[in-house]
């Protein structure tokens, strides 16, 4: 420090101008005014935060008002949240599992399988894939408003996992489609052939031809418009098929001392047995039947399901066969529409029930002790039957398990298996016979597995033949149009294929949207029949 320095500081200054010293600056203030202040705050804080919470609806610390969906839990956050959590799946359930629905139908793991019911593919595919599920919050996100549809989850979150971007672009030909799959029905019918007569049939009642009322003949709506009616003989075919002039062919009637020869048993025959289920015999008119040159018998009328030729289907397939299984106790045999529903049950089970009707008129006491047996074990299998937890298998009707008869021939079967096809003459016109049995038809077909349709939101833009056009039905009723007859079978999956709705759904007309045509979830409606059961606890 020069002289000149030390001359012009002061006592009280500093630096070369002299600057004061102020005397805060050596004895700063006191900061208890200042915690004081910062404590008020805080505690003025909290008691706003806890009068929110419980009397002005969480408004503080929401981050917006909830979907109309869930607009009456606002004030109540324990509904979906846990303290300091998001919301979890297990919050979810509480919910939208009702009382009945099988376990994990809105869990992630269910989508693995849409619709198909297996719970062993839903449980492994939920065990590969669970590091990657993600919580319902994620793609049903809340606190966005009233208005706010929060079951359209955007596409961004479904291509997370199905990378195929628009569907107008690299969206997949459906699979029907893309891998060729036949209509599985069983049932012989010909598209054009019918059309034209219901056709000719409708002009002569109205005068008018309009080809939509020709497929609203047979495709009757359900109630909603949203699927149609599964076909039934008694509405749609019985003006045609099966009137009173139906006969079958003459048969010989069955030699009980010679039972390797195929023959039917008479109503009288039958009568005597008192066989399980033969009940029916003894109200059907003997005038029924005819006795025919060489001691032969024919029956007419022919009735859809008639009693007396399913009997004796059955007696064929008995000497066909040592082992029928439960396959025996339903009226037809073949693939069931497995995970859907558990209709082969309930028809066995009444089948029992008529069984069991048939022999309470029996005075012996072993078999009236054997009936309370009986019904005590049917009461159970209907329990469990409608015990949404019970699992059930169809392999227990596979006519596969059938046990061949050792003590038949190669000749001698094929001799019953062309008598059971002559039996069912009158039935071959629309059925298919196979082992002695006739084939089921699948009434309630679902050919888009894994996506929803709705016939009413598409009828005011669309008519049947614009869509249905694998089939053509339209070019048949021109009389100088040659038509290819194997296109007119009921193997034809006649339904849109992806480059006809893509003529709608755009980007610019129709939604395309992911969530348009598939849901995450199992359909809701029929929660029901769902073969689920999931535990993704």
């Amino acid at each position: 420090m020069t002289p000149q320095d030390k001359e012009t500081r002061k006592k009280g200054t500093f630096g070369s101008i002299g600057l004061a010293v102020t005397k805060k600056y050596i004895f700063p203030a006191s900061r208890k005014r200042m915690m004081l202040i910062g404590a008020v705050a805080c505690v003025a804080l909290v008691i706003y935060f806890l009068l929110n919470s419980f009397f002005l609806s969480n408004s503080f610390v929401s981050t917006g008002p909830l979907s109309s969906n869930h607009a009456t839990f606002e004030t109540d956050c324990a509904k979906c949240h846990r303290s300091f959590k998001a919301v979890s799946n297990a919050k979810c359930s509480t919910c939208h599992e009702k009382s009945g629905d099988k376990k994990g139908i809105y869990s992630f793991a269910a989508h693995y399988v849409y619709r198909s019911g297996d719970a062993v593919r839903v449980s492994a595919a939920h065990e590969k894939h669970k590091g990657d599920e993600i919580p319902c919050a994620s793609c049903h996100p809340e606190h966005s408003g009233r208005e706010e549809i929060i079951t359209q989850v955007p596409d961004a979150k479904c291509i997370q996992c199905h990378r195929y971007g628009s569907f107008n672009d690299a969206h997949p030909q459906f699979e029907f489609a893309r891998n060729r799959l036949p209509d599985d029905s069983t049932l012989i019918f010909t598209h054009i052939k019918h059309t034209k007569l219901v056709l000719e049939k409708i002009q002569k009642e109205t005068g008018s031809v309009y080809v939509e009322k020709a497929c609203l003949y047979c495709h009757n709506p359900q109630p909603d418009g949203k699927n149609f009616k599964p076909l039934d003989f008694d509405v749609q075919c019985a003006d045609c098929h099966l009137t009173t002039a139906s006969e079958t062919p003459s048969l010989a009637v069955k030699d009980p001392r010679n039972p390797a020869v195929p023959g039917v048993e008479t109503l009288e025959m039958i009568q005597k047995r008192r066989g399980p289920g033969t009940l029916w015999a003894f109200y059907t008119s003997p005038n029924e039947f005819t006795v025919k040159g060489g001691g032969k018998i024919a029956k007419s009328p022919v009735y859809h399901k008639d009693p007396w030729i399913l009997e004796n289907l059955k007696l064929i397939r008995q000497i066909l066969y040592t082992d029928s299984g439960l396959a025996d106790l339903l009226k037809a045999s073949g693939k069931l529409s497995s995970g859907k529903d558990n209709r082969a049950y309930r028809e066995a089970i009444q089948t029992l029930r008529d069984y069991v009707t048939g022999l309470r008129s029996r005075p012996e006491p072993e078999i009236q002790a054997d009936l309370a047996r009986i019904d005590s074990l049917l009461r159970v299998a209907t329990e469990r039957l409608n015990d949404p937890s019970y699992q059930l298998s169809d392999s227990l009707f596979n006519p596969t398990l059938r046990v061949e008869n050792p003590d038949l021939t190669a000749a001698q079967k094929q001799e019953f298996q062309d008598f059971a096809l002559k039996l069912t003459k009158p039935c071959l016109q629309c059925h298919v016979v196979s082992n002695a049995s006739l084939l089921r038809v699948n009434q309630d077909q679902r050919v888009l597995h894994r996506a929803e349709f709705n016939h009413r939101a598409h009828i005011l833009d669309r008519r049947c033949l614009e869509c249905h056009v694998e089939i053509p039905i339209a070019d048949a009723l021109d009389a100088n149009t040659k038509i290819d007859i194997l296109k007119d079978k009921t193997s034809i999956q006649n339904v849109p294929k992806k480059e006809n709705c893509v003529e709608c759904h755009t980007s610019t007309a129709a939604s395309n949207r992911c969530v348009t045509c598939h849901f995450m979830h199992p359909n809701k409606e029929n929660r029901g029949s769902l073969q689920l059961f999931v535990d993704v606890r």
